[in-house]
């Protein structure tokens, strides 16, 4: 019986401390807001010990216009978007807004746009034009959870190869148990280059789509903090620092559309 007594007293305690964690407040007694980031350079990546690319520095901006301290966490992706999907008061970016993704969290933005494209290795012959022939491929490489594979899942593709990490993708691509491999045209370099090749080994053989990507902040997070970062980041459009902080990593884009107000 002591023993017994003794467990459900340990019990009791975790499911007081989880409870505190959950309801954590700032000084101001504002929730505390979980951020949450993935490995995806030029956007968001880890550099000498510091979360870093262009949404993340957006969001640093953003954050410290609020006074809010800087506990910006990097994680893989399926695991920070489970994460945002389940709780309240976590910040998730950058996540494309498709319409599956829509009614699933509040939006920040735009803070950013990009080409979703097929990839072939380089001299592989093959040629697409729609998206019914690709359904025809042997095998389609694909990241967890990433827009791109649940695109083409709601269009109807079950040939696809879904892997953790998107060097994995490039992998499959060059050793062939792929036929094609999906990734936006911003971070495919660098995902080429961590894994181990360059994108001379390969070609793009058709355009997907064409999306923004924004900050996702979950349901149940306070709808007067999801305004709050809307105006932020308006403002910061306005006085030039986030077009400072995107040509600062893609010099050469196009941002007169991203540059209006909250689309």
């Amino acid at each position: 019986m002591k023993k017994a007594g003794f467990f459900c007293l340990i019990l009791c305690l975790v499911i007081l401390t989880g409870n505190v964690h959950a309801d954590r407040k700032d000084i101001k007694g504002t929730p505390e807001l979980t951020m949450l980031t993935e490995e995806y350079p030029p956007v968001t990546f880890m550099k000498d010990a510091k979360v870093t690319g262009f949404v993340a520095d957006i969001v640093r901006e953003i954050i410290a216009r609020q006074g809010i301290p800087d506990k910006i966490r990097l994680t893989s992706w399926d695991e920070a978007y489970n994460i945002a999907l389940n709780n309240p008061n976590v910040v998730l970016f950058s996540a494309e807004r498709t319409e599956k993704r829509e009614k699933l969290f509040q939006w920040v933005g735009p803070v950013g746009k990009n080409s979703a494209i097929f990839y072939a290795k380089k001299g592989s012959g093959i040629k697409i034009n729609n998206l019914e022939e690709a359904k025809k491929l042997a095998a389609i490489a694909t990241t967890t959870n990433w827009f791109t594979e649940q695109y083409l899942k709601s269009k109807g593709f079950t040939n696809l190869v879904s892997s953790p990490l998107p060097t994995a993708n490039i992998k499959q691509l060059m050793d062939g148990s792929v036929k094609v491999s999906v990734f936006t045209d911003i971070t495919v370099p660098e995902i080429v280059k961590k894994a181990g090749y360059s994108m001379d080994d390969l070609e793009p053989v058709f355009l997907v789509s064409n999306t923004y990507f924004y900050i996702a902040m979950s349901l149940g997070t306070s709808v007067e903090v999801v305004k709050k970062w809307q105006s932020v980041l308006d403002g910061m459009k306005t006085d030039g620092t986030f077009e400072k902080i995107y040509r600062g990593y893609i010099p050469a884009a196009d941002l007169r559309d991203l540059l209006q107000s909250s689309r």
